[in-house]
């Protein structure tokens, strides 16, 4: 049995003080800390991230180009989440474009239209390859008719922590496709989770997709500080409100800050 490192020792501590339910997965390259990492739980905008990665992958088979125009009709926009719902004087936009507006803010119109492109099978059946078992997209966002039949979207710890993998390893995208995801995912504005407790200007870059609903808080990153990379993903339920859970994330997410600061620095 291994000896609990003092990351596993103070993430387990956090997750003991969390009032809600918590999985939590986080590979630090010398170890693997899991708690609770495969429960299904719901996903809520965290599987964003496949449609990122098959939305590349099409661009690597030559189905998309990033430069396509893509029309955004009136029946198009949606509610929730986002900016383009607001702006009524956006007619089209680049397909990459409406990809990052996907990941950085979240949007739900970009969202939407980005799931038609490439299709809801095509996105499941990705998920089935990198074999993220727990993780599928039965619906659209906002879409409440869909979720009134029972229809929703899931996903684990753990089966995030594959899909940031499989954005930083050279087996399912071009390495130009790949760095345009990790340039995407590094620019997001929605900072209240794994990033809350590291200054903007910090030599630790996270790149990350977060989602939430009521009652639920998740976050996905990546954190890289000079030679050492972190892979995370933190999922909560029945939080007993949206702060706590933003709370216990940030809280997360500091402790591998001072983890990839201490693995760097002179002593180590």
């Amino acid at each position: 049995m291994k000896k609990e490192s003092k990351l596993e020792a103070q993430v387990k501590n956090a997750l003991e003080r969390f009032l809600g339910q918590a999985s939590v997965v986080i590979e630090t390259g010398d170890d693997r800390i899991d708690f609770n990492g495969h429960a299904q739980m719901k996903s809520a905008s965290t599987i964003k991230l496949a449609v990122l990665l098959e939305a590349y992958r099409q661009v690597d088979q030559n189905l998309m180009k990033t430069y396509d125009l893509i029309s955004l009709k009136p029946e198009d926009f949606t509610e929730g989440s986002g900016v383009l719902f607001y702006l009524d004087s956006v007619k089209e936009l680049s397909f990459e474009d409406l990809l990052t507006l996907m990941i950085i803010v979240s949007d739900n119109t970009a969202s939407n239209i980005a799931i038609q492109i490439v299709g809801i099978d095509n996105i499941n059946q990705l998920l089935q390859r990198l074999g993220c078992a727990e993780t599928v997209l039965e619906r659209k966002f906002m879409d409440v008719q869909s979720a009134l039949e029972g229809l929703d979207n899931y996903t684990s710890a753990a089966d995030l922590v594959t899909l940031l993998k499989a954005v930083d390893s050279g087996g399912l995208l071009s390495e130009d496709s790949r760095r345009r995801v990790l340039h995407i995912l590094k620019k997001q504005q929605l900072l209240a989770g794994l990033h809350g407790r590291i200054e903007e200007e910090d030599e630790v870059s996270v790149a990350s997709k977060s989602g939430s609903l009521p009652g639920v808080v998740n976050d996905a990153g990546i954190f890289e500080y000079r030679s050492n990379k972190v892979y995370t993903a933190v999922l909560t339920a029945d939080s007993p409100d949206h702060h706590s859970g933003q709370e216990l994330i940030a809280e997360i997410g500091g402790y591998i800050y001072d983890w990839l600061k201490a693995k760097e620095s002179p002593a180590n």
